[in-house]
Protein backbone atom coordinates (compact mmCIF):
# COMPACT_ATOMS: atom_id res chain seq x y z
CA UNK A 1 0.00 0.00 0.00
CA UNK A 2 1.24 3.73 -0.64
CA UNK A 3 3.04 5.44 2.22
CA UNK A 4 1.51 9.33 2.41
CA UNK A 5 3.01 12.15 4.64
CA UNK A 6 0.63 15.01 5.64
CA UNK A 7 1.71 18.27 7.19
CA UNK A 8 -0.12 21.78 7.40
CA UNK A 9 -1.02 23.20 3.68
CA UNK A 10 -0.19 27.21 5.44
CA UNK A 11 3.61 27.80 5.65
CA UNK A 12 3.39 29.31 8.74
CA UNK A 13 1.78 26.60 10.55
CA UNK A 14 4.59 24.01 9.70
CA UNK A 15 6.88 23.10 12.22
CA UNK A 16 10.31 23.50 11.56
CA UNK A 17 10.94 20.65 14.26
CA UNK A 18 8.32 18.36 12.24
CA UNK A 19 6.05 17.59 15.22
CA UNK A 20 3.06 18.25 13.41
CA UNK A 21 3.59 16.23 10.42
CA UNK A 22 2.48 12.57 10.31
CA UNK A 23 3.26 9.92 7.61
CA UNK A 24 0.86 7.09 7.21
CA UNK A 25 0.10 4.12 4.82
CA UNK A 26 -3.37 3.49 3.15
CA UNK A 27 -4.91 2.53 -0.45
CA UNK A 28 -5.66 6.22 -0.86
CA UNK A 29 -4.65 9.75 1.04
CA UNK A 30 -7.87 9.84 2.70
CA UNK A 31 -7.80 6.40 3.56
CA UNK A 32 -4.26 6.74 5.49
CA UNK A 33 -5.58 10.26 6.76
CA UNK A 34 -8.08 8.20 8.74
CA UNK A 35 -5.28 5.71 9.67
CA UNK A 36 -3.04 8.76 10.96
CA UNK A 37 -5.93 10.61 12.64
CA UNK A 38 -6.86 7.39 14.16
CA UNK A 39 -3.54 6.91 15.79
CA UNK A 40 -3.41 10.83 17.06
CA UNK A 41 -7.04 9.64 18.78
CA UNK A 42 -8.23 13.09 16.86
CA UNK A 43 -10.92 12.17 13.97
CA UNK A 44 -10.73 15.39 11.50
CA UNK A 45 -7.39 16.75 13.06
CA UNK A 46 -5.76 16.24 9.33
CA UNK A 47 -8.55 17.97 7.54
CA UNK A 48 -7.50 20.61 5.22
CA UNK A 49 -3.29 19.35 5.37
CA UNK A 50 -1.71 18.44 2.43
CA UNK A 51 -0.65 15.01 1.58
CA UNK A 52 2.34 13.56 -0.38
CA UNK A 53 2.53 10.32 -1.93
CA UNK A 54 5.85 8.93 -0.67
CA UNK A 55 5.91 5.35 -2.40
CA UNK A 56 6.79 6.02 -5.66
CA UNK A 57 10.08 8.15 -4.69
CA UNK A 58 10.74 8.26 -0.68
CA UNK A 59 13.41 10.90 0.10
CA UNK A 60 15.82 10.68 2.85
CA UNK A 61 15.65 13.18 5.35
CA UNK A 62 18.56 14.91 7.08
CA UNK A 63 18.23 17.57 10.17
CA UNK A 64 14.41 17.84 9.05
CA UNK A 65 14.07 18.20 5.73
CA UNK A 66 14.08 15.99 3.27
CA UNK A 67 17.50 15.91 0.82
CA UNK A 68 16.74 17.78 -2.40
CA UNK A 69 13.69 19.48 -0.74
CA UNK A 70 15.46 22.85 -2.04
CA UNK A 71 13.75 21.62 -5.82
CA UNK A 72 10.28 20.35 -3.73
CA UNK A 73 7.72 22.78 -3.41
CA UNK A 74 6.01 20.43 -1.12
CA UNK A 75 8.08 21.13 2.22
CA UNK A 76 8.21 23.86 4.20
CA UNK A 77 10.91 26.69 3.88
CA UNK A 78 10.48 28.48 6.87
CA UNK A 79 10.60 28.14 10.55
CA UNK A 80 7.60 29.07 13.41
CA UNK A 81 9.96 32.30 13.65
CA UNK A 82 9.55 32.85 9.51
CA UNK A 83 12.93 32.12 9.21
CA UNK A 84 14.59 30.17 6.22
CA UNK A 85 15.22 26.20 7.01
CA UNK A 86 18.63 25.30 6.89
CA UNK A 87 19.23 23.44 3.41
CA UNK A 88 16.48 25.42 1.82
Amino acid sequence: MPTYAFYPAREEQRRADGLNAAIAVGASASAARVVAETLLGEPNALVGWTSVDLTSAPSAFVSGLPVGARAQSVWPNLDRGGSYLRGT
